[in-house]
């Protein structure tokens, strides 16, 4: 892909966004250019990446397909006035500013300008977990083709409405951490059960894998394969049983809950 794109912001999200482009083939490393106000970080992304970051990008911003917005929420309105008048209609303008809306870049930029707003998953290292996406007005069918191919070399991509952003942000961003104390407190166990921790961990984490791909390929419902493991009075029947006792599906529910009220309690 032939497109330009310039980061305004070079910070980790962008760094891991960039990462998954360049090593995806989505995008060639000669066609993104970071505009990054430290002139440590700009040589940082031009040694790591192989891109251009530069203090100022005003010309590349003026040629570029995209500007990505990557950086924090309270710096939308002072990086929105700078490439305002170098960007045209053409310039898909995208924004991983947590909370930011389309309608508030909209008012600042022009409503006329194509404007996309996405949260990126926190797992793009490892090129699994969706992305959340929403597009105005202003998106086309060929945009929509460009956005796609961006979003996929991050992992996977969802379009949803803008109001379920904050829903989002707490099931699918904060997902890996209900995981990551899953693994934990099995670890535990193993631990608990007369395994060293070493064993343990590489038990968990290889039956975790395990588990996620079994479900990928076969479209399942784990209800399903958890019935096929509980033999009638047996070993893991009498495991689920305990889960059960101790409410582990409501708990996890009602935490999910908590957060997701949490995100969009956040204005």
């Amino acid at each position: 892909m032939n497109k330009k794109i310039v980061f305004c912001g070079g910070g980790n999200m962008a760094a891991g966004i960039i990462g998954g482009l360049i090593s995806n083939k989505t995008v060639r490393p000669d066609c993104i250019t970071v505009n990054e106000l430290f002139s440590q970080r700009c040589e940082y992304l031009n040694k790591t990446y192989g891109v251009t970051a530069v203090v100022d990008a005003a010309e590349a911003i003026k040629v570029a397909d995209m500007v990505i917005i990557a950086v924090n929420p309270v710096q939308v309105p002072s990086v929105i006035k700078t490439i305002k008048p170098l960007i045209s209609k053409k310039t898909i303008l995208l924004s991983i500013a947590a909370g930011v809306k389309i309608e508030t870049i909209e008012n600042q930029v022009g409503s006329d300008k194509k404007v996309v707003r996405i949260m990126p998953n926190t797992l793009i290292q490892s090129g699994n977990g969706h992305s959340a996406a929403c597009v105005n007005r202003n998106i086309d069918e060929n945009d929509n083709e460009f956005i796609t191919a961006v979003l996929n070399a991050l992992g996977q991509i969802m379009y949803i409405r803008e109001d379920m952003f904050g829903a989002f942000t707490a099931f699918s961003c904060s997902g890996p951490m209900w995981l990551y104390k899953t693994v934990e407190a099995l670890i535990d166990a193993g631990v608990y059960a007369g395994f060293n921790r070493a064993e343990a961990r590489d038990v968990v984490i290889k039956n975790m894998i395990g588990v996620a791909q079994v479900l990928d390929m076969t479209g399942d419902p784990p209800t399903e394969k958890v019935n096929e493991m509980c033999s009638p009075g047996g070993v893991t029947i009498e495991g689920f049983k305990v889960l059960q006792q101790e409410g582990f599906s409501a708990s996890l529910m009602s935490s999910v809950d908590a957060a997701v009220k949490k995100a969009n309690s956040i204005k």
